[in-house]
């Protein structure tokens, strides 16, 4: 499945672009499924690059109500393993679960551009592929009828979160 998203930010590139690599934590109370952000490793590999590997807790409530008795919090923790290129203003990014092995495939790449003097433009293209089979507890009949559900969780998990950054950032930045 494609993730796709293009959203204004009225802000100048630059601004958007080093708040959303170096402040991404600081917008968690403007993004409505996150409940924290926290930095796990930071490495400078050479100048104008920059790897994150960055841990990010999904809202419990974020869950569609119908997957909720199978979904644990520790199932809405994830690893964004991030390569910044500031010369590109974009980051590649590769989403891994904590809990158990391939529930999804997610990676992608965000694009910052400029859309005029005071205004950019963050370009999100992704591909999640889900597999849930592999949710626990889940009868294997159960996973194929189940299956949009737990899609859409993810989608809605993964994909409004991202999504949803543009306007953290906006929010963000209208209040700092």
């Amino acid at each position: 499945m494609k993730i796709n998203s293009d959203q204004l930010i009225t802000y100048p590139l630059e601004l958007v672009y080093g708040t959303m690599r170096d402040r991404l934590c600081e917008l968690v109370p403007f993004l409505s499924g996150v409940e924290s952000i926290e930095v796990e490793e930071r490495e400078e590999p050479g100048p104008g690059r920059l790897r994150l590997l960055n841990i990010w807790q999904a809202k419990h409530s974020s869950a569609p109500k119908a997957v909720r008795p199978f979904v644990t919090r520790k199932m809405l923790r994830f690893k964004d393993h991030a390569e910044w290129d500031d010369a590109a203003h974009a980051v590649s990014w590769r989403f891994e679960t904590f809990t158990f092995d391939k529930l999804f495939d997610c990676s992608g790449r965000n694009r910052f551009e400029a859309a005029g003097a005071n205004e950019s433009r963050l370009i999100i293209e992704g591909e999640l592929d889900v597999y849930p089979e592999k949710v626990p507890g889940v009868p294997r009949f159960m996973a194929r009828k189940l299956k949009p559900k737990i899609e859409g969780f993810v989608v809605k998990l993964v994909g409004a979160n991202l999504s949803d950054l543009a306007g953290g950032l906006q929010g963000f930045l209208d209040n700092t």
